[in-house]
């Protein structure tokens, strides 16, 4: 029995978030935070996000899809009617996106 041997190609990719930031550095920028913490709540919830970083920009989805740099920007809190998975990642200069952040809130 024989074997050839031919050259492989190996494409070694980046899955996540960290896949389409500013660019502008290796280092992700810090991970925004979700308040409240996740759970169950009596609707309507209201819904807050914030970043340890000064002028980070903050991408948010609410029903379940991840966030990319053309989701909606966070402006301020929201409010939450039914059950949703909200999802959020930060961007800042100088640094890779964010990891992202997830919440479950099953409303009642």
């Amino acid at each position: 029995m024989k074997f050839l041997w031919a050259p492989i190609l190996v494409l070694v990719t980046t899955v996540g978030c960290g896949g389409y930031g500013s660019g502008m550095g290796s280092t992700p920028a810090p991970a925004p935070a979700i308040s409240p913490a996740p759970g169950m709540y009596s609707a309507p919830l209201t819904v807050s996000i914030s970043d340890t970083m000064q002028n980070a920009t903050i991408y948010v989805t609410t029903d379940g899809s991840m966030p990319t740099l053309s989701s909606p920007i966070y402006r301020g809190p929201f409010m939450l009617n039914q059950s949703a998975q909200v999802q959020a990642i930060a961007v800042a200069g100088g640094f890779s996106t964010s990891p992202m952040t997830i919440a479950n809130f099953t409303l009642q």
